[in-house]
């Protein structure tokens, strides 16, 4: 090894920007792997020295360049044991945080046992770094939607309480609606109405959809679950959308969706018709029964279709 200071100096955050290696993922190899053993404060604080942010660097230049985290640290270990030096890697300019599914994953992985240990304050955290380090889809689509996925599995299974599928629904929907509702809202874009269909109580899937459309440059007004036909087309009517985006997860949801197009034509102004959610995928033979733009099975493919049918300005 090196004869780099092994003194205890540097918080967490400060190592993670000299290393590119975001807060929840130094934690998780410390927990598995024990690549370290930081030293902490008084109050529990982590402190690392310079070797540690060397380790740090020489495991993460081994993980870029495609060798699994395992297989690094239990190199390392090795070459400890044996009295193998590595040489320092030097720091680069800025540090570029690397974030690739493994990541994602673990993420996910924090988030959903911070949820069921109801650990509101541990929740915030991790779901802060994921915000910082991911961009909203993956953010989205690869931590959010799994985690809820395995949290109404579990709950399905009987493993979780109804209080426990609550609590963290209630704090992901607050969330999400906090991100929504800090995206700039643009007035002079291309307008378009997001709800759920008649009966639909499941609102986190098309909240994350208004949420990604008015982060692609759309004027998104979000409406919520539960949303009568009849109240919509008069609303419609009155405002005018280019477009309006309703989702079923279950088939009744997605069965009163097959006539609102016919309704929709009653209002003053042609308006674009979209649709999507869970229930389409169970029940595919209801796509091609419900007239209007079918957006596709994921976010991402959702966004697509409706950028290809109406952009935002």
């Amino acid at each position: 090894m090196t004869d780099s200071s092994g003194k205890p100096r540097y918080r967490i955050n400060t190592v993670s920007k000299k290393t590119g290696i975001i807060p929840v993922t130094l934690r998780a190899w410390e927990r598995r792997y024990q690549v370290l053993t930081p030293n902490r404060e008084e109050n529990t604080y982590r402190l690392y020295s310079d070797h540690d942010i060397e380790v740090l660097r020489w495991l993460k230049a081994q993980v870029d360049a495609g060798i699994s985290i395992s297989r690094a640290a239990a190199e390392l270990k090795e070459n400890q044991m044996a009295g193998i030096n590595f040489e320092p890697l030097p720091e680069s300019a800025p540090q570029v945080m690397k974030v690739d599914d493994n990541t994602a994953r673990m993420l996910a992985g924090e988030l959903y046992n911070m949820l069921v240990a109801h650990n509101e304050v541990g929740a915030a955290a991790i779901f802060n770094q994921a915000a910082a380090a991911l961009s909203l889809s993956v953010l989205l689509e690869n931590v959010v939607i799994p985690v809820l996925v395995r949290i109404g599995e579990e709950w399905y299974l009987g493993r979780l309480l109804v209080a426990t599928e609550h609590f963290a629904s209630n704090f992901l929907r607050a969330r999400l609606m906090g991100i929504f509702q800090k995206i700039p809202l643009k007035r002079s874009v291309k307008h378009i109405l997001v709800g759920g269909a008649p009966g639909e109580m499941h609102e986190l899937g098309i909240l994350m959809m208004a949420i990604l459309l008015r982060n692609a440059g759309f004027n998104v007004e979000y409406l919520g679950p539960d949303i009568p036909l009849e109240d919509l087309v008069d609303y419609t009517s009155e405002v005018e959308p280019h477009m309006v985006i309703l989702a079923a997860t279950t088939r009744e949801a997605a069965e009163e969706l097959t006539r609102f197009k016919q309704k929709l034509e009653r209002a003053k102004k042609p308006t674009l018709f979209g649709f999507g959610g869970g229930a389409y995928d169970y029940f595919p033979e209801l796509i091609k029964a419900t007239p209007g733009i079918y957006l596709g099975k994921t976010l991402t493919q959702s966004v697509e279709t409706v950028n290809s049918h109406l952009q935002p300005w």
